[in-house]
């Protein structure tokens, strides 16, 4: 018994320390205010959003999570979908970036989200597993989840 007690003492130090969600260093997934999945990127966050007609967009904000005009970022995707690779261009708006083209039909492929803060700056790479259905906790699409279903690929968390 004098065992048992110093080992569950150790077994409840080592859970209480896990963090609720690894996402974006504030121990939580931001749910994103277009309805996408918050990334972490350099100088604050990006919102990966699937619009309805299926096209991409990314919205910055800074730390805060007030929106930023786009500015110098570069902004691509790779979708590597069950019919092949495509890769989607995006164009500059008032508020945000916008793929000219859509996703490959169907969900449940990879699709990597490249962001450059300038074209000659290193890119920094987000792996999102695409799942389009809606998860029945937030009533989010997968890809976007905010549930907090440990640290699974569960919702397509990048990484």
């Amino acid at each position: 018994m004098k065992k048992l007690i110093p080992s569950l003492f150790a077994l409840l130090l080592i859970a209480s320390g896990a963090p609720a969600g690894e996402e974006h260093g504030h121990g939580k997934i931001i749910p994103g205010p277009k309805g996408g999945r918050i990334i972490e990127v350099e100088g604050g966050h990006a919102e990966f959003f699937v619009q309805p007609d299926r096209k991409v967009s990314v919205t910055f904000h800074g730390e805060d999570m007030k929106p930023a005009a786009p500015a110098g970022q570069t902004v691509t995707v790779i979708a590597e979908a069950p019919a092949g690779k495509a890769k989607l261009e995006f164009e500059k708006t008032v508020d945000a970036f916008v793929s000219k083209d859509v996703l490959p039909e169907g969900d449940g492929y990879r699709i990597v989200l490249q962001i450059r803060n300038t074209p000659d700056t290193k890119p920094q790479n987000f792996r999102i597993d695409y799942h389009a259905e809606l998860c029945g906790g937030c009533n989010r699409p997968e890809y976007a989840c905010t549930c907090d279903h440990g640290t699974g690929s569960h919702g397509g968390h990048a990484h």
